[in-house]
């Protein structure tokens, strides 16, 4: 036995200072720190204790993570706590990330994930950049070794802050136990506030495990630089309602924002008391109902023929709530060539930053829209646009999204979308993953509230539809929930079947099985001379099966005639349960606008692109 070992095994009393666990590094310094704090009547907790603290101050009732070392003192205080959320283990941090991600999205305040030092961390980056590029609430808490540890590559030591800080709002080394409550109740406060986003507290094992020195103050606020205006300049917004007013063909395109903010009561007030056309992005589905014949529903890439037109010909847009991003510009010179631009954003970074502004109003949504509200109300000539209406109509009958469907041709997944519509509740939440799946459930399925359409936008995060399910199924326990997948997008995160039925969450998998990643074959066909590259598998596991093993209900899906049954099968099942729907192969995504293409130029077949 070595010298080094035979001292760490000598018991206490042998020892002039206390014994220390190469894991805890509790130090003496630590313990004599934490000496007069005790005499003052303070309650001596640790670091960890007031994670816990912070998040049950703030009101977390969930958390989603996967244990680990480093982070195993923030566990032992979650189970110790008098008042803690309630913790959701997942089967892979990414998974976490991404179901606290849903659950933000549903319920409108920050979702919290937690995983250990090193891969745990790195792990959940792509939940955490998902988050960042949606301006999602979400807080991710992660262990990290000793802080003495700290740059000396020590077993699972990342350098999560340097990694996350171009994908975080805010992230923080709680480098003391009394810098962790303040650090965590901040970041949940900052991750919901004005533009949401992604925030991280990086927690050192030291500072998890050692005792406070101070009371901790459960009442966070912002950090003092962050300001997020409310309501925009007045003479902005005059000028913004003259241009709306003078307008023959205006569009109101409704983002993420107005979800974000809450201000889908406002926008369809709007919409409907100045009778004007309504174009969502993606993220925006919802916030007008989709069957309001005011509502042309998405634009974009595979947005529908009315609203690529409409945005193509009006003369006057008012965007409120997005980020222009090219899935829904398509070529920047050929957007809204015609249009007077009013861009209404809570991040006045965004403004002009890809589509040039020429009424910028920074401001909260909901805010910024009644603003407009009221003073397009006191100019006479502000409504009155049934020409222009009679148009996006036209446009609506004569680009319908309709599809064939032969017989003796196989299932088509648009069928299956609608069929899963019918069978369900209006409020039910709908989740994706990424690929031609996610297109075909924006496109025909119904949206008629928001926070009902629960998709990764801006990464294109494939697996993304199973955590998210389960973040929604919890955060909306008494709502339907139905998650579609793509057959190369479920095997990415299948393995939270294990979750779901763990925690016997009643959530409906439908995957849309075309034995092969839909949208990038159907791109090599427009695209790469048909050349299908490692996108056609050729051969997948029979999910039915696979979702029996795994504790769920498992059904497949062949024929029409089948479809709903099948359905209402899965959808009754007390618990979750997987439809492996196998559809045409051969059937792709339309309308569809080449990438930087004009919008107004969409393809309805191959042969168009």
């Amino acid at each position: 036995m070595s010298e080094r070992a035979r001292a760490a095994a000598r018991p206490p009393e042998e020892e002039g200072n206390p014994t220390r666990d190469n894991d805890s590094t509790e130090s003496s310094e630590n313990q004599t720190e934490a000496t007069p704090a005790a005499s003052a009547g303070c309650s001596p907790t640790t670091g960890a204790d007031a994670a816990i603290a912070a998040l049950d101050a703030a009101g977390v009732e969930h958390v989603f993570g996967v244990q680990g070392g480093a982070i195993m003192p923030v566990y032992d205080a979650l189970a110790e706590a008098d008042s803690a959320p309630t913790h959701v283990t997942m089967a892979h941090e990414q998974a976490a990330a991404h179901a606290a991600d849903a659950y933000g999205q549903v319920t409108g305040e920050p979702g919290v994930c937690m995983a250990t030092s090193g891969p745990g961390a790195t792990n959940l980056v792509t939940g955490i950049a998902d988050a960042d590029m949606d301006s999602d609430p979400l807080v991710a808490l992660t262990g990290q070794v000793p802080t003495e540890f700290l740059g000396n590559d020590a077993f699972q030591e990342t350098d999560t802050v340097g990694v996350t800080r171009p994908i975080t709002k805010e992230n923080y080394v709680a480098g003391e136990a009394d810098a962790v409550g303040p650090s965590v109740g901040e970041a949940v406060e900052l991750a919901g506030a004005g533009r949401p986003g992604p925030t991280l507290v990086d927690l050192p094992k030291d500072a998890s495990t050692a005792e406070m020195t101070t009371d901790a103050d459960p009442d966070a606020g912002l950090p003092e630089y962050y300001e997020a205006p409310e309501r925009a300049d007045g003479p902005a917004v005059d000028a913004a309602a003259d241009a709306l007013a003078r307008a023959e063909r205006p569009v109101v395109l409704a983002g993420g924002g107005v979800v974000k903010a809450d201000a889908s009561e406002e926008l369809r007030a709007f919409v409907e008391r100045f009778d004007v056309p309504v174009v969502t992005t993606m993220p925006g589905i919802g916030t007008v109902p989709e069957d309001d014949e005011r509502c042309l529903s998405f634009a974009g890439m595979h947005g529908t023929g009315a609203a690529n037109m409409a945005v193509s010909h009006t003369d006057c847009l008012f965007a409120i709530g997005t980020r222009f991003d090219d899935r829904l510009t398509g070529g920047i010179e050929t957007f809204a060539p015609e249009a007077e631009v009013i861009h209404a954003d809570i991040d006045a970074a965004e403004i002009s930053k890809n589509v040039e502004a020429d009424h910028p109003l920074v401001g909260d949504a909901a805010a910024v829209i009644e603003q407009v509200h009221d003073a397009l109300e006191a100019r006479s000539d502000a409504d009155g646009h049934a020409a222009w209406r009679e148009q996006c109509r036209e446009w609506e009958e004569t680009y319908p999204m309709t599809y064939a469907a032969p017989e003796e041709e196989p299932l088509k997944p648009q069928f299956v979308v609608e069929a899963a519509d019918a069978a369900t509740d209006d409020d039910a939440i709908v989740t994706t993953g990424v690929g031609q799946h996610q297109m075909w459930a924006a496109q025909y399925w119904t949206y008629c509230d928001p926070r009902a359409w629960v998709s990764s936008h801006g990464l294109g995060t494939m697996g993304y539809g199973l955590p998210a399910a389960i973040g929604a199924k919890v955060a909306a326990p008494d709502r339907e929930v139905v998650c579609f997948e793509g057959d190369g997008s479920f095997m990415m995160t299948l393995q939270e079947l294990s979750v779901a039925a763990r925690e016997n969450l009643d959530v409906t998998v439908i995957v849309l099985n075309n034995e092969a990643i839909g949208m990038v074959r159907q791109w090599q066909d427009a695209f790469f001379e048909g050349r299908h590259t490692a996108s056609e598998y050729g051969w997948m596991p029979e999910f039915a099966p696979i979702a029996e093993a795994f504790g769920a209900r498992g059904f497949t899906l062949e024929d029409y005639d089948e479809v709903a049954d099948t359905l209402e099968a899965a959808f009754t099942h007390d618990g979750p349960s997987v439809v492996d729907a196998r559809i045409d192969p051969a059937e792709n995504v339309y309308p569809m606008v080449k990438s930087g293409g004009d919008n107004s130029g969409f393809a309805l077949s191959e042969a168009q692109l």
